[in-house]
């Protein structure tokens, strides 16, 4: 067995151990029960129990349930689960917390080319990577680039942090200012129709968080799927965006018009919300999907540059379907 220290951080190698239980195919469900109540205290996690044949390759696994609630005289082989959820020593922390939530499954066994298995990725790591990759995925949520790691704001230097937050809130200035301006081009019929500047947060809201809801699905699906086939992907979130808008839509004319009264402006609502309902597939799918293809971490998308792109977006399609109708 080689040293696991070998192995890159972060992975499946570096955070396995390898004093787990091991038995033989062959054996009794009697025989395991024994060397079980034998063993157990000199052993890293008994969750599951991994079943090898004779050339020590691993063909299935045996939970403690299952191992206790089987005839005692039955044979391993009748009992145990040959459904296999693995991974190899190289494969990256995230996917393996990823998995582990998806079969929904205490811990994931490691094996080389050749189905050894080399250990297993316990309960307590996979709880430990959770933690950690939900904390970094804040972190870049809130614009904070990965060198800064993780460490205080009273344990780095000022300038360091400035450093590292300043870039995204600079993006986030000059986009605001892009849509004051937009804003501002539309002042004659914001003027004539007041009531349209009042529902701009609403639009704007409700499209970032499609665009959001859709960013979360497809960075997740990413980690779990890195061959994920784009077209169908796209068209499913396609059909489900459009039921949402429609459905919002819908309740946005109904609820405008019974509060004043004006059909041209709900029907305006109702379009530009639809409308920016659909602008969030590129914000929510195709950036992020860009930004894997580009060999960047996808949760990047997720932040101040989705947000602001869909802002845009939103108050363009607005305005225009606000001049076209009402102008």
């Amino acid at each position: 067995m080689r040293e696991r220290h070998i192995y890159p951080p972060e992975s499946a190698g570096r955070l396995m151990t390898e004093n787990v239980p091991r038995v033989s195919v062959s054996a009794l469900v009697r025989e395991v029960e024994q060397y079980l109540l034998e063993h157990a205290k000199q052993l890293d996690t008994i969750d599951y129990l991994y079943a090898l044949d004779e050339r020590e390759v691993l063909v299935g696994v045996l939970s403690i349930k299952d191992l206790f609630s089987a005839e005692r005289n039955a044979p391993v082989a009748e009992v145990l689960s040959r459904t296999l959820v693995t991974v190899r020593a190289h494969t990256d922390q995230e996917r393996i917390a990823l998995l582990a939530l998806k079969h929904n499954i205490k811990a994931i066994p490691v094996i080389d080319a050749s189905r050894h298995l080399l250990g297993v990725v316990a309960a307590d790591d996979i709880l430990r990577i959770l933690d950690h990759e939900a904390t970094e995925n804040l972190a870049k949520l809130g614009g904070v680039d990965r060198a800064a790691g993780y460490e205080t704001i009273l344990a780095i230097p000022i300038t360091r942090a400035f450093r590292h937050r300043i870039p995204w809130l600079v993006i986030g200035l000059f986009g605001g200012i892009a849509t004051a301006g937009i804003i501002s081009g539309f002042e004659e019929i914001l003027s004539e129709y007041l009531i349209l500047a009042a529902f701009i947060p609403l639009i704007v809201y409700l499209a970032d968080a499609i665009g959001t809801q859709i960013a979360t699905f497809i960075i997740r699906d990413l980690a779990l799927t890195p061959t994920l086939s784009f077209a169908p992907y796209a068209l499913r979130h396609a059909v489900v965006v459009g039921l949402l808008g429609g459905v919002l839509s819908a309740l946005l004319f109904v609820a405008s018009l019974v509060l004043y009264g004006e059909l041209m402006v709900s029907v305006v609502l109702a379009l530009a919300l639809m409308g920016a309902s659909i602008s969030a597939l590129f914000s929510g799918l195709l950036v992020p999907y860009l930004f894997a293809k580009l060999s960047f971490d996808p949760a990047n998308a997720s932040g101040p540059i989705a947000t602001i792109t869909q802002d845009i977006l939103s108050v363009v399609i607005y305005l225009s379907v606000a001049l076209m109708l009402l102008g």
